[in-house]
């Protein structure tokens, strides 16, 4: 029996760490073959060339795609996504993969869906029918859903927006989310070893980590949104781990805005990237995320982390009721984090919230779906139910 051949992608690390237990799930099938292929930020040095990391899983990476423009502009996303898809066309030819699976609701995720619709290629949407707003990428998202062929999605709601969309129901599969299995998976880190590498008392006072991302509706305003967000990590004065933003426009501004910021708390840390495993061991010691990265709606409520969203990014997504939600000002996200770390009855609520992405087992889930689903002219030609 011939394997079914999984074209995976990603751009970045926070794209490739939710889909590692799938790919890992796919490498050990003996029903199926994963091709991988790596492109964007990995591939840079200014964001820690993750590619690195990604090659000492041993994945069967076919291509390499040099496309990220790195621009503080509006056309960069949409150039690089230009380059991703013509680059991208000439992969699948080559390969010929039998499923391609679109990540989410970045360049990756709409570039493989095209390819996909284009060459009757069936597409497998990870993380359909998620809804967010003020960021291109929820628009994105749902476009891609209108590309593909079959359905994951990390919760029951999800999978019912998917359906409203006029989708088929037979392709809408509820599997939760990876989170679960990253966190799982992670071999334990001693205090000693990551207050070394971190170069501070990981024990004595309670942990910020601190991930801020660029806004695309308004990037006009990134500078002054990122200084009150460190005005307000200033004033607290309290261990932060910051790492930096993804490649959106607006990178360049956030990372200067660091770097010219004059902090009177020497207790701040600035990180490109971090290992994976010491990554996942400082969440775990964290007292809060703050930012606002998705990792506060899709990770943190499993660690039962407490989570301060700075704006309006992630506003509309279902959440576990872990975070507080605050505009950009520097007086109400220091409140939102000292009642995240302090307040005892809010901490309480924090360990009883129910995980709406699920329990463990979303990659075996995805796994048997792909080595299972007929690939037919049903599949393939899709209809539109309203």
């Amino acid at each position: 029996m011939r394997k079914r051949k999984i074209l995976f992608i990603t751009g970045c690390r926070s794209d490739f760490y939710i889909q590692k237990p799938i790919i890992d799930a796919a490498k050990n099938s003996p029903f199926l073959k994963t091709l991988l292929v790596v492109t964007g930020a990995h591939l840079l040095k200014k964001f820690g060339k993750s590619l690195n990391d990604i090659k000492k899983e041993k994945y069967n990476i076919i291509a390499k795609i040099k496309n990220l423009k790195i621009s503080d502009n509006r056309f960069s996303r949409l150039n690089g996504a230009s380059v991703q898809l013509s680059k991208l066309v000439k992969v699948v030819k080559k390969f010929k993969p039998d499923f391609i699976l679109a990540p989410f609701d970045r360049e990756e995720s709409i570039t493989t869906a095209v390819v996909g619709a284009y060459m009757n290629i069936p597409v497998a949407h990870l993380g359909a029918g998620d809804r967010t707003r003020v960021n291109v990428d929820g628009v994105i998202r749902h476009s891609v859903t209108k590309l593909s062929n079959i359905f994951f999605c990390f919760t029951p709601e999800n999978a019912k927006r998917v359906i409203k969309m006029g989708e088929e129901k037979w392709r809408v599969f509820n599997v939760g989310h990876t989170a679960v299995e990253r966190y799982k998976n992670s071999k334990l880190i001693s205090n000693s070893i990551l207050s070394k590498y971190f170069n501070l008392d990981v024990t004595k006072e309670p942990l910020i980590v601190f991930i801020q991302h660029p806004v695309s509706n308004w990037l006009e305003q990134t500078k002054k949104h990122i200084n009150i967000s460190l005005s307000a990590i200033d004033e607290l004065n309290l261990p932060t781990i910051i790492i930096r933003s993804n490649s959106d426009p607006g990178t360049e501004t956030i990372k200067a805005a660091y770097q010219k910021y004059k902090f009177h708390n020497k207790k701040v840390r600035y990180f490109e990237n971090i290992p994976e495993n010491l990554f996942v061991n400082i969440l775990k010691k964290a007292s809060v995320l703050t930012g606002n990265s998705s990792m506060g709606v899709l990770e943190a409520p499993y660690l039962k982390l407490p989570v301060v969203n700075i704006g309006l990014r992630q506003k509309d997504r279902q959440n576990a009721g872990n975070i507080i939600f605050v505009p950009h000002n520097k007086n109400k996200i220091i409140n939102a984090i000292k009642k995240s770390i302090h307040n005892k009855k809010y901490l309480k609520k924090i360990k009883k919230i129910k995980n709406p992405y699920g329990k463990s087992g979303a990659s075996k889930r995805i796994i048997k779906i792909l080595k299972s689903m007929k690939i037919d002219q049903k599949l393939i030609n899709k209809k539109i139910t309203y």
